[in-house]
């Protein structure tokens, strides 16, 4: 769950991605105005993370942290196998083709 604080009268962000834990530096001031414009984008964040597609250089694209953590993400993607495992395969297989056999075989 992502937080708002104020540092030096400027809002920033505190937030966890990858289970690393970010904080981003807005240039908003400390105002109730503010906080809810920025409560709102931490909102659609959220979603995003919780979905998968959160592009953090979109977010922060001046960020010294941005390129650091889409080259994680990439890495991260990377690992995952869209191919499924010998037992999921053989699962399948099995009972596609438990339809063609008959018992007399």
């Amino acid at each position: 769950m992502a937080s708002i604080r104020a540092r030096r009268g400027k809002l920033f962000v505190d937030f966890r991605y990858m289970n690393i834990r970010c904080r981003e530096t807005t240039n908003l001031t400390d105002t109730p105005a503010n906080r809810k414009k920025l409560a709102k984008i931490i909102e659609k964040m959220e979603a995003e993370i919780t979905l998968g597609i959160f592009d953090y250089a979109a977010y922060f694209p001046k960020s010294e942290r941005a390129k650091e953590m889409t080259a994680l993400a990439d890495r991260a993607e990377a690992c995952i196998s869209r191919n499924p495992t010998f037992k999921q395969f053989a699962d399948i297989w099995y009972e596609e083709k438990k339809i063609e056999w008959r018992p007399s075989y």
